[in-house]
């Protein structure tokens, strides 16, 4: 194995949900649904959700294909490669407002269907970085530059007095890629990074610098998006999938459920030490903090990044808020998702 897929699944490599039910097998037709996701722990709610049948007993069987890039991703949608994807809702903005690292061939109008998270971003920095006065001069890395987290990053830089233009910027991909260009090229000096990352550089000496939540009041990382045009022909086994995805996030939210959700997690990931998976799941499942229960978007949130996007990026002044414009009713049962009732109501 190599050292770049020691934790991961090849990027791209498929996954598809072979642990469905017998019951379910007899009892109705299953419906494939490709899912795009970056590699990552993050990903525990997808694993324990086919692992314990939650997608498969709604009639779905799920395909999981591992993105390098949000290029790659963001792309890939347009062109109808996959039905789903977890992805930065910044994307989602700059895709659909044309604003995109490139420009995407095929259907950009896109939408988010689902809030995940805050994407527990942290700024992760090597060892003989030990403030913000230490960075001019030095590489930060970031996926694609005008897109995602790294207006986060910017934020950051600017709230502690430093000129992003003294910094050597480098695009090195998705967050496996830049947790693996540090490990290996120690002249990268920190990138923003989701954990557990952070965690998995402090061997290495990397060290967190300073988190998302310190800076900013409200921010909406992760969530699910599609296309316009495929949710309103798949509305049933998008409802679906939300529905099993919310099971399966409250099903780890139980004590009980630890144990095993640790067990999914290093089955996934067989040299990522179980430690490391215990203290990425403490992050995860914080009961004030952790992954949204609810699958709300959090539209403070939305306002935040889409601040951050007129303030770093080419935006212009009427972008829209696409909680409210381009998220569009699908069925009821995503309405109640995005009133932020509570996930039992999707059960």
């Amino acid at each position: 194995m190599s050292k770049q897929n020691a934790f991961f699944p090849q990027p791209q490599t498929r996954i598809c949900n072979a642990t469905r039910p017998r019951a379910t097998r007899g009892r109705r037709k299953m419906r494939t649904m490709k899912i795009n996701v970056f590699p990552g722990a993050i990903n525990v709610p997808l694993w324990s959700g086919m692992k314990q049948g939650f997608f498969a007993k709604r009639g779905l069987e799920m395909e999981i294909i591992y993105t390098p890039n949000s290029v790659e991703q963001l792309t890939g949608i347009a062109a109808g490669k996959f039905d789903i994807m977890l992805t930065s809702i910044d994307n989602i903005i700059a895709y659909t407002e044309k604003q995109g690292e490139v420009p995407a061939d095929g259907d950009t109008d896109l939408i988010a269907f689902m809030g995940c998270d805050d994407a527990f971003l942290c700024l992760a920095v090597q060892e003989d970085i030990k403030s913000f006065a230490d960075l001019p001069g030095k590489i930060l890395t970031a996926d694609a530059l005008t897109t995602g987290f790294a207006f986060v990053l910017r934020r950051m830089l600017a709230l502690n007095g430093i000129d992003e233009n003294e910094i050597e910027w480098m695009s090195t991909g998705g967050v496996l890629q830049r947790w693996q260009a540090m490990m290996e090229n120690p002249e990268q000096k920190g990138t923003l990074q989701v954990t557990p990352f952070e965690i998995m550089g402090a061997p290495k000496g990397h060290h967190v610098l300073a988190r998302a939540s310190d800076v900013l009041d409200a921010y909406q990382g992760i969530v699910g998006g599609t296309r316009v045009a495929w949710a309103e022909e798949n509305a049933d086994d998008l409802s679906g999938f939300i529905a099993g995805w919310l099971e399966s996030v409250n099903w780890m939210y139980e004590p009980d459920n630890r144990e095993e959700a640790l067990d999914i997690i290093v089955e996934k990931m067989p040299e990522m030490p179980r430690e490391v998976a215990a203290g990425a799941c403490e992050v995860f499942f914080d009961p004030e903090t952790g992954m949204r229960r609810d699958g709300a978007l959090d539209i403070p949130g939305i306002e935040t990044v889409l601040d951050l996007r007129r303030t770093f990026g080419p935006a212009p002044d009427d972008l829209h808020v696409p909680s409210i414009t381009s998220i569009r009713p699908i069925s009821r049962r995503q309405r109640v998702v995005r009133r932020g009732a509570g996930a039992r109501q999707l059960w």
